[in-house]
């Protein structure tokens, strides 16, 4: 049987996730503004505001502008299951349990909101050290 997660762990690894979410969002950002034509810093200025739905497509359609993309159709299908991570995390998953008035019934719906957030902290984790990896790549290339 699957370990239950208390509330304590349950907060840190949502802040872990979180964090992770604003990295790869960030990183995004970087490589745009490495990508882009024109001064670095100017260009990182132009996209400090974007989120991370508007980066990652204004970014995909900087990548495949030379029918040469730095990355797969499927890295940025990941971005964009990221971006669905991000709001399910930052804007829902209370939602789903915390008003339920039975303590048992509460308690059952939380250990599901749980386990699905251990499963989406592997998949952020695993694409901010993609993305980490190339910005450093990019960077390198492109300044």
């Amino acid at each position: 049987m699957d370990e239950l997660m208390d509330r304590d762990q349950f907060k840190l690894i949502h802040s872990e996730l979180i964090q992770q979410v604003q990295c790869i969002e960030n990183n995004l950002k970087i490589i745009y503004a490495a990508m882009c034509k024109g001064n670095f810093n100017n260009n990182l200025k132009s996209v400090e505001k974007m989120n991370l739905g508007k980066i990652a497509r204004e970014l995909e359609e900087l990548d495949n502008s030379d029918d040469m993309p730095e990355f797969s159709e499927e890295e940025y299908n990941t971005i964009d299951e990221i971006r669905e991570i991000r709001n399910y995390w930052c804007h829902q998953c209370y939602l789903d349990y915390i008003y339920i008035e039975n303590d048992y019934e509460r308690e059952k719906a939380f250990q599901k909101v749980a386990k699905k957030l251990h499963y989406d902290e592997y998949r952020t984790y695993d694409l901010f050290k993609k993305t980490e990896e190339m910005r450093l790549i990019i960077i390198r290339k492109y300044r």
